[in-house]
C-alpha cells in the first residue's frame, strides 16, 4: 500500500542507511553480452533488479515502490546523470577499513568516480521489482575486476541500495516503514536484503568528524531517548547492534548502528539527550 502525502507518525526520524550485502536466485548466460571498447576492453550488459516490493526485507525493512521510483524520477541529479551515461555505482558501499572511523557524508552521498564498478541505466518497475540495465566498468581497478568475476568466473552480480530517508516505528503491518528521501545509488555487494535484488543473466549528511566507540554511553542515550527508544524496539535493534555515536555537528549527534550482516543505519537524535551526549563527546575528542 503506497505511502499517504497525509501520513504522519510522531517518531517518524531521518536516516541514512547502506542496505547489507538475500537469497540469490540462480541463472544462465543468456541475459549477458559483452563488448569491447576501442582499445579491447571487455565491458558487461545485463538487466538487473535493484530492489524489490510487497515485502520485508532481511532487516524488516518495507518500501514503497511508488515512493522510490517518484525520487529518483524527480531528482535533477540522477536524472543528469543518466542523461550523461554516468550515474555510477560501486563495487560494495563505502565503509572505512577501521574501526573507530566513517567517511563525510560527501563520500557516502556521492559516488567515487575511480572507484566505480557500474553504471545504471533503463531504471523502471516492473511489477514489485525497481529493474535498471547494468553497464560494467572497463577500465577502473574495481570494473575490470568485476568483468573478469562475471566473464571469467561466472559470478552473479547483486545489488543493494544507498539511500536517504525517514524510519516510520510502528507502521501498520504490511506497509512501508521507510520513507525515502534521496536515492543515491545501487552498488554492486554479495549478499543484498532484498530478495533477488540480482542480475537477470540467464542459465541496493552531514560531515562525521570524529567517532567514538561509546557503546555504553550511546545505550544510555538510546534509553533516555523517546524516539531512539521507540525506533530500536519497532525495528528490533538490539543493544549489540549499537555501534556507538557520532559528532555530526557543533552540539549534534547521531547514533550508529551496525547490524549483525554489516548493515548500517545513522540516525540523527532529536531530545535534549543529544546536547548532553555532545557534551560528554567533546570532552573525550579534544
Amino acid at each position: 500500500m503506497p505511502l499517504k502525502s497525509t501520513q504522519t507518525n510522531k517518531y517518524e526520524t531521518a536516516c541514512f542507511i547502506q542496505e547489507a550485502p538475500e537469497y540469490i536466485q540462480e541463472f544462465d548466460r543468456r541475459g549477458l553480452t559483452v563488448k569491447h571498447t576501442s582499445t579491447g576492453k571487455p565491458y558487461c550488459i545485463f538487466p538487473a533488479c535493484l530492489q524489490t516490493y510487497g515485502c520485508s526485507n532481511r532487516m524488516r525493512r518495507r518500501y514503497d515502490k511508488f515512493n522510490v521510483k517518484n525520487v529518483i524520477d524527480t531528482d535533477e541529479r540522477i536524472q543528469r546523470l543518466k542523461y550523461q551515461n554516468k550515474w555510477r555505482g560501486e563495487w560494495n558501499h563505502p565503509n572505512s577499513w577501521y574501526k573507530d572511523k566513517t567517511y563525510s557524508d560527501i563520500r557516502m552521498t556521492i559516488p567515487e568516480p575511480s572507484l566505480t564498478s557500474h553504471f545504471i541505466n533503463e531504471d523502471r518497475l516492473e511489477g514489485d521489482r525497481l529493474m535498471a540495465t547494468i553497464t560494467t566498468h572497463p577500465a577502473t581497478q574495481n570494473g575490470i575486476a568485476v568483468n573478469e568475476e562475471i566473464i571469467d568466473l561466472g559470478v552473479i552480480p547483486s545489488f543493494s541500495v544507498r539511500i536517504l530517508g525517514n524510519m516510520i516505528p510502528n507502521a501498520p503491518s504490511g506497509q512501508p516503514n521507510i520513507r525515502v528521501s534521496k536515492f543515491i545509488t545501487a552498488d554492486m555487494v554479495d549478499f543484498p536484503s532484498h530478495p533477488n535484488a540480482d542480475a537477470e543473466i540467464e542459465k541496493t549528511i552531514t560531515e562525521y568528524a570524529q567517532v567514538a566507540q561509546l557503546q555504553e554511553i550511546a545505550k544510555y542515550c538510546a534509553e533516555q531517548d523517546e524516539v531512539m527508544r521507540v525506533v530500536c524496539e519497532s525495528f528490533e535493534f538490539s543493544p549489540e547492534d549499537i555501534n556507538g555515536l557520532i559528532m555530526t555537528g557543533t552540539d549534534d549527534v547521531a547514533m550508529d548502528i551496525v547490524q549483525s550482516n554489516k548493515s548500517r543505519i545513522i540516525i540523527p537524535m532529536r531530545s535534549d539527550i543529544r546536547r548532553e551526549a555532545a557534551n560528554i563527546l567533546k570532552g573525550l575528542i579534544k
